[in-house]
């Protein structure tokens, strides 16, 4: 999907926002050429506890 996207969009960089807590989801960015940008720190809300926000991207070759 990523080369998909490349190749018929005029974008440099694709990018996801998992919770730092789902690994699985770490994990296939990851498999998929994806690099770790940056971890914020107790940034989302989610079910009354504050959570890590990740960014994961991926640029154009």
């Amino acid at each position: 999907m990523v080369d998909y996207g490349f190749k018929h969009w005029d974008i440099g960089r694709i990018f996801a926002r998992p919770f730092g807590t789902n690994i699985a989801s770490q994990r296939a960015l990851e498999k998929a050429g994806f690099i770790l940008e940056a971890r914020l720190e107790k940034t989302i809300f989610k079910n009354g506890e504050y959570l890590d926000e990740l960014i994961y991207a991926v640029r154009r070759s």
